[in-house]
């Protein structure tokens, strides 16, 4: 006989109590959520796709952006306040390179010239307008200190082929011109003068006008009026007439 469970209610057809129900199963583990995919939507197009998306690139592309930007940011930090913050100065390490100029060649940025004030506070301006920093203003006459020379340069090698061209004795015969003209000019006059023995021309054609000489002889002209008869005033009115006519 089983054994009644002390809960079961009392049953007069004498059947036995029903099983008890069966526990449940313990509740089972919530399913895991789908897995999440990366969002690279932040990312430009170009760096973006279907397979895997180019971090390094991105990443080069973000290094160059922010050293332009730290670049425009030292800038702009070294613009002056207002135009005149600009020094125009030659720089002190100016190199020619290898321009054909003689040793004592020198450029004067005419800086203190009262005549290129107001091309200097123009240029002030426009660099503050433009947002340019301090030290552009001295490339910049760097700039114009090298246009400079390479002009100077080109005349320079020109006058040398020139001396070239009247042989070895070329500086003295300069030399000569200049004693000359000093001889027999006001020392104005014989400067301007000395300023055009640049070329074989000018000083050939020098050498020619001061060369000495002497005057020419001259030819006496036959009188070929007709005297005859005439005396006395009328004679010499007639002999004025002649020589003025010549």
């Amino acid at each position: 006989m089983n054994p009644k469970p002390v809960w079961a209610a009392d049953d007069p057809a004498g059947n036995p109590p029903p099983d008890p129900a069966p526990n449940p199963d313990p509740a089972s583990d919530p399913a895991p959520d789908p897995a999440t995919t990366a969002d690279y939507s932040f990312l430009p197009e170009q760096y973006r796709s279907d397979e895997a998306p180019d971090i390094d690139g991105f990443k080069a592309h973000y290094d160059e952006l922010a050293a332009a930007q730290a670049q425009r940011d030292e800038a702009a930090a070294n613009i002056p306040e207002d135009a005149s913050g600009y020094e125009f100065a030659l720089p002190e390490n100016l190199d020619f390179g290898e321009l054909n100029l003689p040793e004592d060649f020198t450029v004067n940025p005419l800086t203190d010239d009262p005549a290129m004030t107001p091309l200097f506070e123009g240029l002030g301006s426009f660099m503050h307008q433009h947002g340019l920093p301090k030290e552009a203003a001295g490339d910049l006459m760097g700039m114009i200190a090298n246009y400079e020379a390479t002009k100077y340069s080109q005349l320079h090698t020109a006058a040398e082929a020139e001396m070239t061209s009247l042989g070895s004795a070329a500086h003295s015969r300069i030399a000569n011109i200049d004693r000359a003209l000093q001889s027999r000019l006001t020392p104005d006059l014989a400067k301007a003068l000395s300023a055009h023995t640049t070329t074989a021309k000018s000083i050939q054609a020098l050498e020619k006008l001061l060369a000495p000489r002497s005057l020419p002889t001259p030819t006496p002209t036959p009188n070929t009026t007709d005297l005859s008869g005439l005396t006395g005033s009328a004679r010499l009115k007639a002999i004025n007439e002649a020589n003025a006519a010549k």
